[in-house]
Order: structure tokens, then sequence, then C-alpha cells
């Protein structure tokens, strides 16, 4: 688990100034010559914070030598801070290897911290971000074992007023914010909310079963979905999932308007647009990043 926008914050507040990586830390270190490590408390805190920044961003575990040109220091400094991060086990080292590794103690840390973020919250200020850019009513979504159970909805800025009401249950088959969800399942999980049959709540709705597998399977390799007429006639939404620290897609955030504003396909600004909000959401979730390289 990556718990890289966590421990990004908590250094930007360690410093109350920008974060230090690689090089930077020795031009720190020349703007305070007479200092060293015993007395540069702020450098060492960031140092140790920038290292478990470094693993856990890593596939593969990493040795001293690799972390100490990562971060523009000495070896002998990185190993003084890897011995005191295994001690207090927020790292570990591999008897083979001899290389390091996040461990469990940063783990559950990065769990409690995920698990104590209210999402509707942490979404808010990017939902207001969405809403000015599109001008279209946007909506926060979680996923609920029957469909997306909305949480909130900002108006938009269109002469007429449409959204999604708080409280209100979408359907996993006929809306943008369930199919996207579904998109993001295992197929066990997918099989186990997918109905045998496909009810259809216009005549636009996808009901036979061969078609929506390829629908969905297409919604999982562009990571959006929209849902023109599909719940409503007249209306359509773009959706784009929301991902916690545990990979998983725990909600979703769409715009929401009339299909002559959300058309088919969905205008490049719009997609980018959600998608952006989407994923700053996900990654002060505790997100991993690399979940946004592609």
């Amino acid at each position: 688990m990556i718990l890289t926008g966590m421990l990004s914050s908590v250094v930007s507040a360690a410093h109350s100034g920008p974060v230090f990586k690689g090089r930077q830390l020795k031009e720190v270190q020349k703007l305070n010559p007479g200092t060293d490590d015993k007395s540069d408390i702020i450098q060492s805190v960031a140092l140790a914070l920038q290292l478990l920044e470094t693993l856990a961003e890593s596939d593969a575990e990493i040795g001293v030598t690799a972390l100490a040109s990562s971060l523009g220091t000495t070896k002998s400094r990185i190993y003084r801070h890897l011995r005191t991060l295994v001690t207090l086990g927020y790292i570990s080292q591999s008897e083979e290897t001899e290389r390091y590794r996040i461990g469990a103690r940063l783990i559950a840390l990065g769990k409690a911290a995920s698990g104590s973020a209210d999402l509707t919250s942490v979404a808010l200020p990017h939902m207001r971000v969405l809403r000015d850019v599109t001008g279209h009513a946007v909506s926060l979504g979680q996923v609920e074992q029957d469909g997306i159970r909305i949480l909130n909805t900002l108006a938009g800025n269109m002469q007429i007023e449409v959204g999604v009401r708080p409280g209100s249950l979408l359907a996993f088959t006929n809306s943008a914010q369930g199919k996207v969800a579904l998109a993001s399942m295992s197929d066990e999980d997918r099989a186990a909310v997918i109905p045998s049959k496909l009810s259809a709540a216009t005549q636009f709705t996808i009901t036979d079963q061969e078609e929506f597998r390829a629908h969905i399977d297409k919604i999982r390799d562009q990571r959006w979905a929209t849902a023109p007429n599909e719940t409503m006639l007249g209306l359509n939404a773009l959706a784009c999932p929301i991902i916690d620290a545990d990979r998983k897609t725990i909600a979703t955030i769409a715009i929401v308007s009339l299909t002559q504003y959300i058309e088919i396909p969905p205008d490049p600004v719009q997609i980018q647009a959600v998608s952006e909000a989407a994923e700053r959401i996900s990654l002060q979730l505790g997100c991993p990043k690399d979940m946004w390289e592609n």
C-alpha cells in the first residue's frame, strides 16, 4: 500500500516550506553550512519521510546505495535513518538481500489515515472545481452492495438545473456511476451484483448480457462511463472511479446534465476534468500513484 499522499503532507508540515527531494537536500545544506545531522532536526525528519516515500513508491526492495543516490546524500547518513525506521517497525530489511521495504507499522498507519478521512469532506473542494470548470451538476456516490448511493450533489451553473438527489440509489447496470464501478470489480464480484436478467429503465438501456459485458470491458479500458438516456430520457452523466489506499473503487464522481450537453462521445475536456477530479480525490485518500499513470 502506498502512503505518498499522507507522507507528503507530513513532510510539508515539518518544513513549513517545500518538500526536499534528491539533490534538493544538498541545496538546503548549502544554505545552512554550519549545521550537522545532530543539530539539524528538521532535515533529519525530512530525510526519514523521504525514505518512506521512496520505499512506498517502489514495487521492489531497495538497497542503501540506491536510496542514497535517489535522495542525494551519503550511504552512512541513509543507513542511520534506515536502522532507526527498522527498529520502529516502519520499514523492514530482508535477511537474504539486506534490502529494504515498507513495514507493517507503516501499512497500519496508512490504513488508519485512509479510514479516518471523510469521503464527503475530502471530495467537496474537488467537486466545486469540477462544477466551476464544466458548469454542470456534480455528484458524489458511494459504492454499496445494491448500487451507488449518492452522498452529495452540487448544482450546476446551467439555466436548467439537473442533478441527482442525495440519498438516491443508482443501479449498477443503467447508470454511468454504476457501470464505472462495475468495470473496476473482479469478475467474481461483478457476477455477484449483475442480475441474470437486465431490466430496461428506458428503451436505451442495454439488456443483452453479452453486449453489456462488452460494454463494461470497454469502460474498464477507458476508465470512464456514460449512460445517455438509460436511467431517464434526456439525461446523461459522465463518471469516473474514486480509488482508495487498497486499490479498491469505493466511490464515483460524475457530472450530470442533459444529453445535449454531455454528448456521445463526451467532449475530451469533460473527460479530462472528471478524471482529474477523481484522481485528486483518490490520491488524497491514499490511492497509489501508479493507478493513474496510464
